[in-house]
C-alpha cells in the first residue's frame, strides 16, 4: 500500500487485511461504525482483533444497528465486552426487550419504547472505522463473510471503500459522537443554524438541515455536468427530482451511465430498479447490470466531481438513514474509481428496452407495487 492520504480499495479481502492491520497498530483508539457485524469467520477474525486492542489498552467502541444486526448481543459480542469494548446499538428494535441496554437512551421504559416505535425507520447504515483519530475507513463494506470471495466462504461482493490519512478527521468523529450519544434536542436546534459547506470533504446527512443541502447540491451539480455522469449503486430506488434530473442531462448530451446488480441480497429489489428503466433509457441515459455478483459498491463520478461511500440513491438513504460519503479530492484516486468503473462495465451487460419489456409479468407488477412502498425501501 502506498502512504498517499486517500487510498482506494476496491477488493474486498485487501479491505479487511489492511483494516486488520491497522487495528493490529492501534495505539489509542477505535471507534467502529457498520450496519452490519456478522459472528462468521471474518466477524469473529475482526471481533478477536478488537479484543486483543482493548486488552492492550486501547479504547474500542463498536456501534451497530439494530436492523441490520438483529443478533447483536451474541457470545461474540459478549466476548469483547468481556475484554472491555464497549459496544451499542443504533435503534433496536422495540420488541427485541433484551437489546434495549445496548441503546445510549437512558429514559424511562415508556418513554423509550414510544422513541423506538416512532424511529423504527431511521437506520444507521453508515460503514466507518476511526483508528487513533489519524486513519479513518469509509466505503461499503460491512463486517460481513459475503463481502469476501467464493474461496473464502464469501459471496464475491463488489464493493468500494477509501482509507483516509493524514487529513483532518474530526467531522467523522464528530459525526460518530453524535451517533453513539444520541445527539440532544439542544444540538439538533443549534445545527439548523450551523453553516453547511456546499462540497465538503465529508458528506455527512446526520441532521435533516444537512440531507436538504447536500441532496440539493447533488441536484445541481447533476443540472451543470457537462461530460459525464458515471453512477455505480447497489438499491436505485429515485425520487422524481432525481430521476427528472439525470434523464434531462443525458437529453442535452451528457454521458449518463448507470451500474446497478442484475441480482441482489435484496432480491425483489432489481425488479423496483427496472421500474425506471424506459423512461431513462428513452432519454438517452445507459443503463448496466453487474453480472459476476452482488454490486454493493456506492460511488459517482460527476465530470471532475468523485465520491466514495455507503450512500444509495433511494429513499432509505435520502431520507431516514445516516450515512457517509467521501468526495475524493486527489487526481490519481478519481483516476482509480473512473477505471474501476469501466472495468465494471466489462463484466455487465446493458439494458435493451426490447429484451427488457419481455421480463416475466410477476416481475414487472411486483416491481411497480413496491413503488408504493418506496418511502420505507
Amino acid at each position: 500500500m502506498n502512504d498517499t492520504s486517500e487510498y482506494i480499495i476496491s477488493n474486498s479481502l485487501e479491505f479487511f487485511e489492511q483494516l486488520l492491520k491497522d487495528i493490529e497498530n492501534a495505539k489509542k483508539s477505535i471507534d467502529l461504525e457498520t450496519y452490519i457485524f456478522s459472528a462468521d469467520e471474518l466477524g469473529q477474525r475482526i471481533g478477536n482483533a478488537l479484543i486483543t486492542a482493548s486488552q492492550r489498552g486501547v479504547k474500542v467502541r463498536i456501534l451497530v444497528d439494530g436492523a441490520g444486526s438483529p443478533s447483536w448481543g451474541n457470545a461474540l459480542t459478549k466476548q469483547m465486552e468481556t475484554a472491555g469494548v464497549d459496544t451499542r446499538i443504533y435503534h433496536p428494535f422495540p420488541w427485541r426487550l433484551w437489546q434495549w441496554s445496548r441503546s445510549r437512551l437512558r429514559v424511562s421504559t415508556l418513554k423509550k419504547a414510544l422513541y423506538l416505535c416512532l424511529n423504527i425507520n431511521r437506520r444507521n447504515h453508515r460503514k466507518v472505522c476511526i483508528i487513533d483519530k489519524k486513519i479513518g475507513y469509509v466505503g461499503s463494506l460491512n463486517i460481513c463473510q459475503s463481502h469476501l470471495d467464493k474461496a473464502l466462504w464469501g459471496d464475491y461482493w463488489r464493493d468500494t471503500a477509501v482509507r483516509l490519512q493524514d487529513i483532518n478527521l474530526e467531522e467523522l468523529a464528530l459525526a460518530f459522537e453524535a451517533a453513539w450519544d444520541h445527539m440532544p434536542i439542544q444540538e439538533r436546534i443549534r445545527e439548523i443554524f450551523r453553516h453547511v459547506h456546499k462540497n465538503p470533504v465529508f458528506r455527512i446527512n446526520n441532521t435533516r438541515h444537512r440531507r436538504r443541502i447536500l441532496y440539493k447540491n447533488l441536484l445541481r451539480q447533476i443540472s451543470r455536468s457537462q461530460d459525464r455522469i458515471w453512477i455505480t449503486n447497489a438499491y436505485f430506488v429515485p425520487d422524481s427530482f432525481l430521476l427528472n434530473k439525470l434523464a434531462h442531462a443525458a437529453e442535452r448530451g451528457v454521458d449518463v451511465r448507470i451500474l446497478l446488480p442484475q441480482r441482489s441480497d435484496v432480491f425483489i429489489m432489481p425488479w423496483t430498479s427496472a421500474t425506471f428503466y424506459y423512461h431513462l433509457v428513452k432519454s438517452g441515459v445507459r443503463i448496466f447490470e453487474y453480472l459476476p455478483s452482488m454490486l454493493h459498491a456506492k460511488t459517482l463520478v460527476i465530470d471532475d466531481w468523485v465520491s466514495v461511500g455507503s450512500t444509495n440513491l433511494n429513499h432509505r438513504s435520502l431520507l431516514h438513514d445516516l450515512e457517509i460519503d467521501v468526495n475524493i479530492r486527489l487526481p490519481q484516486s478519481k483516476k482509480i474509481i473512473i477505471e474501476q468503473f469501466e472495468r465494471d462495465l466489462e463484466h455487465s451487460k446493458e439494458v435493451d428496452l426490447n429484451n427488457w419489456q419481455k421480463r416475466p409479468v410477476y416481475q414487472r407488477f411486483i416491481g411497480h407495487s413496491l413503488l408504493y412502498l418506496k418511502y420505507w425501501i
